[in-house]
């Protein structure tokens, strides 16, 4: 009985993680992808990758290591081009994880003023 709650509390486990990657839209096509860096299930630290593309438009990039905020957020913070200007993408989960919610703020030096990284994405 004790191997079946082990199985299952793994199983669950597995299904409510934080990597992967994600797909969906916003003003573009957007891409997300998570990448655990180490184990520490408290502390984790996170490379976070977001694509956001407009046909004949624009493109943008931002990648970085973050920790997670609570259980189910991720925010992460890059310098801009000015030296006291920040980009700060938010990453929040549903409940089961298969989709995230992306907002986005003072990150147009990355994508440009067509873009945005802000969306809705499902798990792929």
């Amino acid at each position: 009985m004790a191997a079946i709650g082990a199985l299952l509390t793994s199983s669950a486990s597995a299904v409510l993680r934080l990597e992967g990657r994600f797909q969906g839209r916003g003003d573009g096509r957007l891409e997300l992808q998570v990448l655990a860096l180490d184990r520490d299930d408290e502390n984790s630290a996170y490379l976070v990758i977001v694509d956001t593309a407009i046909p004949n438009q624009c493109i943008g990039k931002i990648r970085g290591t973050d920790r997670k905020l609570d259980a189910s957020t991720l925010r992460l913070r890059v310098k801009a081009g000015e030296p006291n200007e920040v980009c700060e993408i938010t990453v929040r989960y549903n409940g089961d994880r298969s989709r995230v919610q992306v907002t986005s703020e003072n990150c147009d030096h990355f994508h440009g003023p067509s873009c945005d990284f802000g969306g809705t994405l499902k798990r792929r």
